[in-house]
């Protein structure tokens, strides 16, 4: 997939064959054909070059500049959303926030969060439905119901489906196993399997997941 030099070649991506080079990370770029469409483009990956500390030391000056600038203003937005939250769970009445609720660790436990999809808006994920399942959920559904356009009982099952994807983006939410199942069915006729197919997929995974006796005793 990548020789040692500064080219990367991008090759068909096989699940469970495709792998990157010792040292490296897989970048892949995934689409999947569904029963009433076929996939926009071929699935493919790249072996490139993993962002460690050899990366880091060789950056120039002005790109340590604007790196360190991004990351400032990473970190005051992260900043900003835990102060959000401590505000909304204090239900609008917090008078104050400390150092150690926004310092480093707070900010790095609130960054790996977002990272893990537990910072899901419910109009992100409600715009990729649309973009990417609606459709051919709508055409699968009417199949079921044996009519062949997309009428208001479709409709209404579709907009079912697509609030119950929204309700994902809920950090507390917990589906039925029932319900899980229908939005792994869903998932299964995207369009694509993106960034946010991914998120969606461990966020089901973590329903699913037995909590152990402290995060009960945090509900």
């Amino acid at each position: 997939m990548s020789v040692i030099s500064n080219r990367h070649t991008v090759v068909p991506f096989v699940a469970g064959k495709t792998v990157p080079f010792e040292g490296q990370r897989l970048a892949k770029i995934g689409y999947k054909s569904t029963k009433n469409a076929k996939a926009r483009f071929a699935s493919v990956a790249v072996s490139v070059p993993a962002v460690g500390d050899s990366v880091l030391a060789n950056l120039t000056q002005e790109q340590q500049t604007n790196l360190l600038q991004a990351l400032q203003s990473a970190i005051e937005t992260a900043q900003d959303g835990i102060i959000r939250s401590l505000y909304e769970s204090a239900d609008g009445t917090l008078k104050e926030v400390a150092d150690d609720e926004i310092g480093v660790s707070a900010i790095i436990g609130y960054l790996t969060a977002e990272n893990a999809g537990n910072r899901l808006t419910k109009d992100g994920i409600i715009a990729w439905f649309d973009e990417n399942v609606g459709d051919s959920l709508g055409v699968m559904i009417a199949s079921k119901l044996g009519v062949e356009d997309i009428t208001p009982a479709v409709e209404k099952h579709v907009d079912a489906y697509r609030q119950l994807f929204g309700s994902l983006a809920g950090g507390k939410t917990m589906l039925q196993a029932s319900q899980i199942g229908s939005v792994r069915k869903a998932l299964e006729i995207a369009a694509v399997e993106d960034a946010m197919h991914d998120r969606l997929v461990k966020r089901l995974v973590s329903m699913e997941a037995p909590k152990n006796i402290e995060e009960l005793l945090e509900l």
